[in-house]
């Protein structure tokens, strides 16, 4: 065995084991350290175990170049995955077969971007081609669609498993027809760009659709809980206006009545004492949003049974951000229900949306003695939580998730109201 073979098994292992952890997630009790070195040995094993060519041109997609060696791979990876990540059966397959589809999908892409750029030396094939696909790699995980990708897989969708299943079976379709020789496929070189760009394409196209189809499904379910919530913020708000109106009618009635100034003044003091206009409810009003305006009057109530006061202020609108509306209901949810939780009868908090020049700035404030940064970092991690008992601490972590991935920012601080020591958490998205 050559070092150049062993180098080329080193790069195949490190794009499959990055495939795989980023579509089936990190082990929590095994070092992920080690799997690309375990992903290279199966890499090894089949390239020398089962090639029948020597030329190196031949493993320029796979370290493998027939159906035979190809399953034995595959099933190689399958049960490294399985024993790694331990997660249920048909997530593991389909998790496999998704992180061969991303394998195949970045190799080919380099590939033919070298073919197309006129480069005709083995070496940009072996070694470069090989390099660029770990790049793609980094940009998809940057922008979060692995993220996305894993998720979906997790919760099984089943258009998402069938996408990912479809474009390994093709791809090997493809190499399989060319007889894992990239020579032919260099040969038909338009013929391939238009077959793994088209698929390529329809990828994106049906997951695009999907998620489109996902966030109308959470706006109906948002639309059928809060738009509920809407309705009694109107009537009450209405209830509020005819009860003014009448304390109005009443003040006008007394003054047109009194005999001088200090009997009107009297007589409009008395009546006006007992009339209040609701600042809560005229905020709530403001936003843009009537699903977020339900959610807030939700926190609101939900906060008064348990004797705590919400002050809330619109100052900025929420929609067209680069958060969605659902992303936008499930942070506010998070850090209100984090701060009702925290809180003590007879405290007041406060949710703040104000407009700033870098974007819209949604805060939580509510009382707590004052955070050290290292603390206020410990709170965004994976699993942090207060409680101390299993499937808590993932709120934050999924608000820091959300606004990293549209590109926002957390936002948190020591403050103090009315002599009282606050905590804010909040956001910053544009």
């Amino acid at each position: 065995m050559t070092f150049s073979v062993f180098f080329q098994s080193v790069l195949d292992g490190l794009l499959l084991s990055l495939s795989s952890l980023g579509l089936l997630g990190r082990s929590r009790r095994k070092p992920d350290q080690l799997l690309p070195l375990l992903f290279t040995g199966v890499c090894l094993l089949s390239r020398l175990g089962l090639g029948d060519h020597d030329a190196e041109m031949a493993y320029a997609v796979l370290p493998v170049d027939h159906i035979v060696a190809f399953l034995f791979l595959f099933l190689g990876v399958l049960l490294l995955n399985s024993l790694w990540f331990q997660k249920s059966e048909g997530h593991t397959i389909f998790g496999t077969a998704a992180a061969f589809a991303l394998y195949l999908l970045l190799r080919e892409l380099s590939l033919l971007f070298l073919a197309l750029c006129g480069l005709t030396e083995p070496a940009w094939y072996l070694y470069v081609g090989r390099v660029l696909p770990l790049g793609l790699w980094l940009v998809l995980w940057s922008t979060g669609a692995l993220r996305w990708l894993r998720n979906r897989l997790a919760d099984s969708d089943p258009v998402i498993c069938i996408v990912c299943s479809n474009t390994a079976v093709l791809l090997l379709l493809q190499l399989i027809l060319f007889r894992f020789d990239f020579s032919a496929m260099q040969r038909w070189l338009w013929v391939t760009v238009g077959v793994v760009g088209l698929l390529a394409a329809c990828d994106v196209t049906a997951m695009l659709l999907r998620q489109y189809r996902m966030q109308a499904q959470r706006r109906t379910a948002m639309l059928e809980q809060y738009l509920p919530l809407v309705e009694e913020l109107i009537e009450q708000v209405r209830a509020r206006q005819h009860d003014f109106n009448n304390q109005m009618m009443a003040v006008s009635a007394a003054v047109s009545t009194a005999h001088d100034l200090a009997e009107a003044q009297e007589a409009v003091t008395s009546l006006l004492q007992h009339v209040r206009l609701d600042g809560a409810d005229k905020e709530l009003l403001k936003c843009d949003s009537k699903v977020i305006s339900g959610l807030l009057f939700g926190k609101v109530k939900q906060a008064e049974l348990k004797q705590i006061r919400v002050e809330v202020t619109i100052a900025g609108a929420f929609l067209h951000r680069a958060l969605s509306e659902a992303d936008w209901v499930e942070l506010i949810a998070i850090l209100l229900d984090n701060a009702i939780e925290a809180a003590a009868p007879g405290d007041v908090l406060y949710a703040r949306a104000i407009e700033e020049a870098e974007g819209l700035r949604f805060s939580v404030l509510n009382p707590h003695r004052a955070l050290s940064n290292a603390e206020f970092i410990q709170m965004f991690r994976r699993g942090w939580s207060t409680k101390g008992e299993s499937g808590h601490g993932y709120g934050l972590y999924n608000v820091r998730q959300i606004v990293e991935r549209h590109g926002g920012k957390i936002i948190t601080g020591n403050d103090r109201q009315n002599g009282i020591p606050y905590i804010t958490i909040g956001v910053l998205v544009s």
